[in-house]
């Protein structure tokens, strides 16, 4: 790997976790805004059901794009996409800014879900496999967690005002992008632009039932993370009595920061047993969340959130990891597409459907209606695993270009 390698590598693995940092911003900050905007429940449902809808769009539209007008061009873009999105929140004044704020950086996550993670794993190809997909999998945790986490921080005990910070996001942002400009081009740019526009699920071959089972993974552990992203805030006021947009943070990173943990040790196990055992893991700790929640212990419910991150790193990683391993570079965008589509997918329809329910029900009872969801889910999981996933037949040719 030459110097320009390392550099577009370094570019590509920077701007997908500033991309997921720039999203993660605002969510500390909602117990502010709610205060400052009197936002309810469903509305702050809605704001990340926005969030979640922005990356669905582009994931059913436009996850194979970057194979047209190559990766460099596509991720330049979507990094101008999330500049938009800081800026919003930087002059945020009303609940339709933050809907709208949402909806951007929304969109610029759901491209740069399938675009910059196939240009991720493009540059990694000189590496050992599990290298690209590991990365993939942490960079949008790593990202949210991070920049919930500084937010939190810097608005709370450091006096710094969100217009400022969110600037400062912007000059990052930029950093990257610069980078990205001098890398090099991994794919050679093909016909077809409008062709690839119609929405279509790419798997690889031999891949329908380790794909759904997988599914069950994906929906049940984001709308989980979904959840947290809305009602963080809510359960840190409501429920603890604390007004404190750093430990609203750290309640929400709590199940996001650990996923880095259980994908690191994805590559250690096979795919079956990284599904299975994480997944059932996962189940547990949600309900035991619900338990803490109910008797008021904010140290057990964090506990069992890090211990639920945990485990969904491992199942989402090891799924990853293997269909990615049966997809050649020009399956790996709509691979990785198809992924997140169906993961954000899962955490945007429960969003949906909680603010549409007429009433506003408590966080509790929100949190006991994903309870059912995951159990419901880890067992559709155990079933459709319980026998070996069938052996891909066919050889994949990455056909790997080395354009300028």
């Amino acid at each position: 790997m030459d110097a320009r390698d390392r550099l577009g590598f370094a570019g590509a693995v920077g701007a997908l976790v500033v991309l997921y940092f720039a999203s993660g911003s605002p969510i500390p900050l909602y117990s502010l805004y709610q205060e400052e905007m009197g936002l309810t429940h469903a509305q702050l449902s809605m704001a990340s059901m926005w969030y979640l809808l922005g990356t669905v769009v582009p994931l059913l539209f436009l996850p194979r794009i970057s194979d047209h007008i190559g990766r460099r061009p596509a991720t330049v873009a979507i990094l101008a996409v999330s500049l938009g999105g800081c800026a919003t929140f930087a002059y945020l004044s009303d609940p339709g800014m933050l809907m709208a704020g949402r909806l951007i950086q929304g969109i610029a996550s759901g491209l740069g879900s399938s675009t910059i993670a196939a240009y991720v794993v493009d540059l990694s190809s000189e590496m050992p496999r599990w290298v690209g997909p590991t990365i993939t999998s942490s960079a949008p945790t790593l990202g949210l967690s991070t920049g919930a986490f500084l937010s939190g921080g810097l608005v709370q005990y450091a006096g710094v005002d969100p217009t400022s910070y969110f600037v400062a996001v912007m000059v990052a942002i930029l950093v990257f992008a610069f980078m990205i400009v001098l890398a090099k081009e991994t794919v050679c740019r093909n016909p077809g632009l409008v062709r690839s526009l119609r929405p279509r699920l790419t798997l690889p071959p031999s891949s329908a039932r380790l794909f759904a089972a997988s599914s069950a993974i994906f929906i049940g552990t984001w709308a989980l993370g979904g959840f947290s992203q809305s009602f963080s805030s809510s359960i840190v006021t409501e429920y603890f009595g604390y007004h404190d947009a750093f430990l609203s943070a750290a309640v929400f990173t709590s199940l996001l920061l650990p996923n880095i943990v259980g994908s690191f040790f994805a590559k250690r196990f096979d795919v079956r047993t990284a599904q299975r055992g994480g997944m059932v893991l996962f189940t547990v700790c949600v309900v035991l969340m619900l338990l803490s929640l109910s008797v008021g212990s904010l140290p057990a419910f964090m506990a069992f959130s890090v211990v639920a991150g945990i485990s969904q790193g491992l199942a989402f990683t090891g799924s990853t990891i293997e269909l990615l391993s049966r997809a050649g570079q020009k399956l790996r965008a709509g691979t990785f597409s198809t992924i997140y589509l169906t993961s954000y997918g899962g955490a945007a329809i429960p969003n949906l459907v909680v603010g549409m329910i007429p009433g506003d029900f408590t966080t509790t009872q929100i949190l006991s209606w994903y309870v059912m969801l995951s159990v419901a889910l880890c067992i559709v999981l155990l079933v459709l695993s319980a026998r070996p996933y069938p052996v891909p037949q066919v050889e994949h040719s990455e056909d790997r270009c080395r354009c300028i």
